[in-house]
């Protein structure tokens, strides 16, 4: 019996390497509608090289190919499995340092926290690096600058402030640089829902900060704090000091979305920032402190002290400083665990403050001006 066109087509597996390589010679001459088709069916003809290797060495296509897309898929999804597992230990680890800063300010050893601190900014620093859209880490790391900035590095420049003063202008331009990082971190928060906010911010704050939505507060209100920190201590930076209005837009929308933000931080804030900016009303300032009182108990010694450093003494209302100085020193830190750090450092700088209250007024006096 002759055999069929189809089944000449097809190659034996029974023959030789070489009957194999001959055959292929011929098969591969003809038409392309003539090629053999692969047994899964592939329309297009089996290469040569496995032809070769089946009478070679006996590579089966039928068997390994699937074996490889197997193994393909697989490794692919393996390689998502990491992806999926690194981003969730990004995540937990973010989380944990975001929660370690309610612990810090629970501590009330101050010596304690400043040795612990830079290695948990580090830490961030380092998972930004592999994360670096992370929107809490970015608000951890902002806020977290901050409050080692603030609560001990400017305070050691004061420290130096009327005795050494080459080196409390170190520790301030020091200072100035962390509250830039933080900066730096809070503008690149709002900015993955806000491209190019920082240059827009500049030409048109009050416009740009309008953009901003409920979601957007405490980068916002955190950006605003660290942009305020880094003015205050590089004065002698005119491309900071000209960002003045960009911190009370970005304050004043936030205050608009969601006044009671933190216990009253943005009306604390805000009192800061009207008392400090050219023009600035020290009626509308007393409005926001008085909220801030209110919001914010737990804060009442940094609030006193605020108003102590800002109004007080640009009023020469020596016996007001003195006054809130005191208040500050009697008050019992045990009242509000939460913010038991803060209410100890706000002690130590009211000692300060009184020991050197003659460095703040000009009439000796206890009486106010």
């Amino acid at each position: 019996m002759s055999a069929s066109p189809a089944s000449t087509a097809c190659i034996d597996t029974n023959k030789t390497a070489t009957a194999k390589r001959f055959e292929m010679r011929i098969v591969s001459s003809r038409p392309q509608s003539l090629h053999p088709r692969h047994p899964l069916g592939y329309s297009e003809p089996w290469r040569l090289v496995k032809f070769y290797l089946a009478g070679a060495t006996g590579y089966d296509p039928i068997l390994f190919e699937p074996r490889m897309k197997r193994l393909a898929i697989i490794s692919i999804l393996l390689g998502l499995s990491a992806c999926s597992l690194k981003a969730r230990a990004v995540d937990t680890l973010a989380e944990v340092l975001g929660e370690a800063e309610s612990v810090y300010l629970s501590d009330g050893d101050p010596e304690l926290i400043a040795a612990a601190l830079p290695f948990n900014l580090k830490t961030m620093e380092t998972l930004l690096v592999s994360s670096p859209e992370h929107v809490g880490l970015l608000l951890a790391a902002t806020k977290s600058f901050i409050l080692y900035a603030y609560s001990f590095v400017e305070p050691e420049g004061r420290s130096y402030e009327y005795t050494e003063f080459d080196r409390a202008e170190a520790v301030r331009h020091r200072a100035a640089k962390l509250y830039r990082r933080a900066y730096d971190y809070g503008i690149r928060g709002l900015s993955l829902d806000h491209p190019g906010i920082e240059d827009r911010l500049r030409k048109d704050p009050a416009g740009t900060a309008a953009e901003l939505e409920l979601a957007d507060v405490p980068l916002a209100v955190w950006t605003a704090a660290a942009l305020g920190g880094a003015i205050s201590t590089s004065k002698d930076d005119p491309e900071f000091t000209a960002d003045i209005a960009v911190v009370g837009s970005l304050l004043e929308r936030a205050l608009a979305l969601e006044p009671d933000y933190d216990n009253g931080t943005i009306y604390e804030f805000l009192f800061v920032y009207e008392t400090s900016r050219v023009g600035g009303s020290i009626e509308t300032a007393r409005e926001y402190y008085e909220r801030a009182l209110v919001l914010g108990p737990a804060k009442l010694p940094s609030l006193w002290l605020s108003w102590a450093e800002n109004v007080s003494v640009s009023e020469q209302n020596r016996a007001e400083f003195i006054e809130l100085a005191d208040k500050v020193l009697a008050f019992d830190v045990e009242l509000y665990p939460k913010n038991r750090l803060l209410n100890v450092l706000a002690k130590r700088r009211a000692s300060w403050l009184k020991q050197n209250v003659d460095e703040f007024f000009l009439d000796s006096s206890d009486s106010g001006a």
